[in-house]
């Protein structure tokens, strides 16, 4: 029974403890240095070609309006929209619509929608998949309350995903472990006629 409450025993747990203690504070300061220390993402150019994992990407602008770019009203008198103006070209063997999670809104603007949803320009329809090795004019689409104040600059992100001829988890090639790989910031242009005669 004494060796079980000896000075040397309790001293062989305070010292455990308080190493225990010190890994800790030190672990949270290393995550803090890293987090602190970590590379911010590059900066990319409007107009200019994006290499994006399977897609080649190209913003060039954003505004907003009461509209779709189809030239008909939003559902509901009580959403607007922005409207991104990009270029995709599908890098791939197979038709895909994949560009659309590879482009995030960063900015945040209340009640505005979870993802958008894609139009081709030149017939102002909302589109699937595009066909490989083929740009395309699109815009982007997302509601959020009239009423809402958007800024004057709009910042987006760009996710690229990596290519494995075979993949551990799903035992096929494919596209994975999406990246952010770049934001951009883009000033909103005055509400104004969709390119291609459409409405505003």
């Amino acid at each position: 029974m004494a060796g079980r409450f000896s000075i040397g025993g309790w001293r062989s747990r305070i010292t455990t403890g308080v190493g225990g203690i010190a890994a800790i504070i030190a672990g949270w300061g290393i995550g803090l240095f890293e987090l602190k220390t970590a590379t911010p993402p590059p900066v990319l150019s409007i107009g200019k070609p994006i290499a994006a994992g399977e897609w080649t990407l190209r913003l060039d602008g954003v505004r907003l309006s009461d509209r779709l770019p189809d030239g008909s009203r939003i559902i509901g008198s009580d959403r607007r929209a922005i409207i991104l103006h990009l270029q995709a070209t599908n890098r791939t063997a197979l038709t895909s619509n994949s560009f659309v999670r590879a482009i995030h809104l960063d900015t945040p603007i209340p009640g505005v929608d979870a993802q958008p949803t894609p139009y081709l320009q030149r017939d102002h329809l909302a589109t699937g998949e595009l066909q490989p090795a083929l740009p395309e004019d699109m815009t982007l689409v997302w509601t959020y309350p009239a009423g809402t104040q958007v800024p004057p600059r709009l910042r987006f992100s760009i996710d690229a995903r990596s290519y494995r001829s075979f993949d551990n988890l799903y035992a096929q090639p494919g596209w994975f472990d999406p990246q952010k790989i770049g934001v951009i910031a883009l000033p909103v242009a005055p509400a104004g006629p969709v390119a291609n005669g459409g409405a505003s």
